[in-house]
């Protein structure tokens, strides 16, 4: 979508926002894919992100469930990881048909890379607005966000 694509609907009007929530979230894929981590897909990324360190050990279902992709997908997406250095797997201990995921020193370097190189992007950005219009930009984000996970509940938005 062109950058003035989405201006011939009236600014204040439902599908003036939906239009720019678009470019919105294909700008935000294009940012992401052009500084991507290491090789890995974001996909990859946000299935790895419940992981901070090689510590931490969890289920693959936690992991799909986390990232929102079922536990196939996930399983077929940690076998690749594995095979790369950046994972490992293990059956637990108490329950062997549970298979826990941990990321290797060399994957929580990489994830950790990640994050850094992200937060860095944001916050640059975040210096093109005032003080004021980010506390704005918070409040909206976080009742945006409020939506469209009520909406992904299958509940009715509310105005707050």
């Amino acid at each position: 979508m062109e950058r003035n694509e989405y201006r011939s609907v009236a600014t204040g009007e439902p599908e003036g926002m939906a239009q720019a929530a678009d470019a919105l979230y294909l700008a935000m894929r294009k940012a992401r894919t052009a500084h991507s981590s290491g090789g890995l897909s974001q996909a990859q990324i946000a299935l790895l992100d419940p992981l901070s360190s090689p510590e931490d050990a969890l289920a693959v279902g936690q992991l799909a469930g986390k990232s929102g992709v079922t536990i196939p997908t996930a399983t077929r997406m940690l076998q690749q990881l594995e095979s790369k250095g950046i994972l490992t797997r293990r059956r637990s201990q108490e329950d062997e048909r549970r298979v826990l995921v941990s990321l290797t020193v060399e994957g929580a370097e990489l994830l950790g890379r990640h994050r850094v190189e992200l937060r860095g992007r944001q916050l640059r950005a975040a210096q093109i607005f005032t003080s004021s219009e980010r506390a704005q930009l918070i409040e909206y984000m976080r009742r945006l966000t409020t939506v469209i996970m009520s909406d992904a509940n299958g509940e009715v938005p509310r105005a707050s």
